[in-house]
Parts: C-alpha cells; sequence; structure tokens
C-alpha cells in the first residue's frame, strides 16, 4: 500500500514547484525583453527608454540583468506566498477577484489583508511576467517599424519631468491594469489549489 503525502507536506512541494516554475517562465520572459532591446537598439536613433538601466554612455546590460535577478527574486518571492497561503483566500474574492483590488491594506501578512493578499501579489506575479512579454513586443516594433507604443509617452513626458518619473507614470498604470486582467485566472489557480488541498493532493 504507496503512503500519501501528509497534508503538512503538500504545501511545501507545491510552494517550491511553483517557485521553480516561476523562475522559468520569468527568466524565459526577461531573456526575451532584454534580446528583443539588443535588437531593438540596432535602429539607428533608438534610445533606450528604461532610465534604470541606461547611463551617459547608452545601455547598460550589466545593470539590466542585476535588476531582472533583483526582479526575480522580489516576484518569485510573491508567487511562492500566494502558493503557501492560498488556502486563506476567501470564496468572495475567488469569484470577484478584479472587485479585490479594492481593498487597501500595507502589510500582506496582516489578519485584515491575508484573505486576499495571495490573490493580489499571484497576480502581480503573472502580470510582471506579461509586462515583459509586452516590452519584448514592443521592442520589435521599435526595430521593425521605427514606433515604440510605450516609449512614445515616456519620452513626451520626460519634456517635463524627471525621466524616471516619467517611466513610472507609464509603466506603473500599465502594470496595474495588466494585474487586473490576470487576476481571474490567478483567481483559478488559487481556487485548484484550494480544491487539491481539499482533496490531498498536490
Amino acid at each position: 500500500m504507496v503512503a500519501l503525502p501528509s497534508p503538512s507536506q503538500l504545501p511545501v512541494r507545491r510552494i517550491l514547484l511553483v517557485g521553480f516554475l516561476y523562475l522559468l517562465a520569468y527568466f524565459a520572459a526577461a531573456c526575451a525583453d532584454l534580446w528583443t532591446t539588443v535588437i531593438a537598439l540596432t535602429r539607428a536613433g533608438t534610445n533606450e527608454g528604461n532610465a534604470f538601466v541606461t547611463s551617459q554612455q547608452g545601455y547598460m546590460s550589466g545593470r539590466a540583468w542585476a535588476i531582472n535577478l533583483a526582479g526575480a527574486l522580489i516576484m518569485t518571492a510573491c508567487a511562492m506566498f500566494s502558493a503557501k497561503y492560498a488556502h486563506r483566500v476567501e470564496a468572495q474574492w475567488i469569484h470577484n477577484p478584479v472587485a479585490s483590488f479594492r481593498k487597501i491594506y500595507l502589510s500582506p501578512w496582516s489578519h485584515r489583508a491575508i484573505g486576499v493578499s495571495p490573490l493580489h501579489l499571484l497576480s502581480m506575479a503573472m502580470a510582471f511576467l506579461a509586462l515583459r512579454l509586452l516590452a519584448a513586443a514592443n521592442n520589435l516594433v521599435i526595430y521593425f517599424y521605427g514606433f515604440a507604443p510605450l516609449g512614445a509617452p515616456i519620452e513626451r513626458l520626460a519634456q517635463h519631468v524627471s525621466v524616471f518619473v516619467a517611466f513610472g507614470v507609464v509603466i506603473v498604470p500599465v502594470f496595474y491594469l495588466i494585474a487586473l486582467v490576470v487576476s481571474p485566472f490567478a483567481a483559478r489557480l488559487i481556487s485548484s489549489w484550494q480544491n487539491a488541498a481539499g482533496s490531498g493532493s498536490a
């Protein structure tokens, strides 16, 4: 007779698997973004719009990779947090994931937030992957057509404010919007984890 894993072992297996799979997806999306950035920069007159990875000398690939490594740690932690606390997400937010973003809190671990924060952090982790793929598509549009859908508004804003502020003003709302769009998928995934925990599978 084969012994089933104990309930305490199942979340650990899930957390580790989620972390591993997310890292794979993260670096695939990051490589797509960075690779297409290098391609786009070969087009005459093209400049990198992300002020965090540029200097007076131009695009700094080393800094870009360092930021990506930091992002990998943060976003993977978000995904693993969601996997660990999926059982705490309340049914009302599983059924209304977009509406859940109206709930505001400071600490995702707080008693007030834990019923929804795993859903939010998983949505953001998934949104970050989508944002990187969107950036890669933006880079290809630059290379083939000479137009930057994401970079153009950043450049216009940068004429009036700091380039760092301009980057944030454009990218943060886009990221938030993507998080809202993917939140139903995050809710389905969390629901599947809850069902798996109830049935005693990983």
